[in-house]
């Protein structure tokens, strides 16, 4: 595990994180893909990673056949466990399904970004492992962050304000996303066909992945996927052709090629 990927693992660890992700909705995109591609998943195997505290858990487990939920995080099944009540979700990590054989989930989803926390190697060896267990022309759902966005890369600002109160909050936060920033910039790396940015996520505490809509279907073609189509913010499908600029996250769908 590369130190910013334990830095991240720490992150999303904490009882603090964790507790951010309960009872959270899910995301337009998000709908419109489990709704376009619900004949896909109801009745079927399915296999949640990242599943954090239960969002797409109390949605999925619903309507599959057969669910799975993981986590690297301890807390965040504990928590999800609490939400959900009796699901099959534990300690698992996309770096390795050996629990599961070859081909055999329908449906795999990998919501929040989660793969964005991993390496550029081990980001390849989820991605693999994900095809290992989907069956020939399975579906896999899963988000990332956008290098083509205008404001992935910033800086901890800080908004003086009248009230006392909360300018105390605000310096010891500005003092908190300054500390982390420091201490991670040296982990960002500008490559050819990705980045990894320390952006402002969770007070600037992540070190992320970040990919260009045409990298990420050239990774993914790689692999043995074929990406269907990718969603915005807004839900909207967007154009491989042209750079999507104003959408921080892009959200995917890819079919395992048989």
């Amino acid at each position: 595990m590369t130190g910013y990927e334990a830095i991240n693992k720490r992150c999303y660890g904490a009882k603090r994180t964790a507790a951010m992700y309960v009872h959270s909705f899910l995301q337009m995109p998000e709908v419109m893909i489990y709704v376009k591609y619900r004949d896909e998943i109801s009745g079927r195997r399915v296999l949640d990673i990242g599943c954090g505290a239960g969002r797409t858990a109390v949605f999925l487990s619903k309507w599959a056949g057969e669910y799975v939920a993981i986590d690297y995080s301890h807390e965040m099944v504990r928590q999800c466990l609490e939400f959900c009540g009796d699901i099959d979700c534990t300690f698992g990590d996309v770096r390795d399904i050996s629990r599961h054989e070859n081909g055999y989930f329908d449906f795999a989803n990998f919501a929040n970004n989660g793969l964005d926390s991993l390496s550029h190697e081990d980001r390849l060896l989820g991605l693999r492992e994900v095809h290992r267990v989907l069956k020939d022309g399975g579906l896999f759902s899963f988000s990332t962050h956008n290098r083509d966005y205008v404001g992935a890369v910033k800086e901890p600002d800080f908004q003086f304000t009248i009230d006392p109160f909360a300018l105390v909050r605000r310096i010891v936060r500005y003092h908190r996303r300054t500390r982390n920033r420091r201490r991670n910039r040296p982990f960002e790396r500008r490559e050819e066909t990705y980045e990894i940015i320390n952006d402002a996520a969770h007070n600037f505490g992540l070190i992320t992945y970040y990919i260009t809509h045409r990298h990420l279907a050239a990774q993914l073609e790689e692999i043995g996927f074929e990406l269907m189509e990718t969603y915005d913010l807004k839900g909207d499908v967007i154009d491989i052709e042209k750079p999507c600029t104003d959408s921080s996250w892009l959200y995917c769908v890819a079919r395992k090629r048989t």
